[in-house]
């Protein structure tokens, strides 16, 4: 069984190639399963930050603009035959996952909310 690697975005591990290297982020054209991101692309082409291509320096902010989108539009999975049937609520992906892997990436969630989800 290969090595499966964390996405930046949503926390979702099952990228097979690690978008950082010795800890620096590099464009590996893997796109995750569950949010879509492909690194190499996503960050120049499907995120609204004025720029043809995203300076290294806002690269994080890509980031969090991506994830931020994807999860106000409900966080629909793009591969759902690859993701667990327990994580996903129909086509999207469940609250409470989204939380743990977000917390998986060390993103803070203790004062996360998003609009709609008014059960937490």
């Amino acid at each position: 069984m290969e090595k499966l690697y964390n996405c930046l975005i949503c926390g979702y591990k099952g990228l097979i190639q690690n978008p950082l290297s010795d800890g620096e982020y590099q464009k590996n054209f893997d796109i995750c399963s569950c949010c879509g991101f492909e690194y190499g692309y996503s960050e120049d082409h499907d995120v609204k930050l004025g720029f043809i291509v995203t300076p290294d320096h806002l690269i994080e902010v890509a980031f969090q603009l991506y994830r931020k989108q994807w999860i106000e539009a409900g966080m629909k999975i793009t591969q759902p035959e690859a993701i667990p049937e327990e994580f996903k609520n129909g086509a999207f992906l469940k609250f409470e996952v989204l939380v743990k892997q977000l917390e998986s990436i060390n993103l803070n969630t203790e004062n996360f909310e998003i609009k709609g989800f008014n059960e937490y």
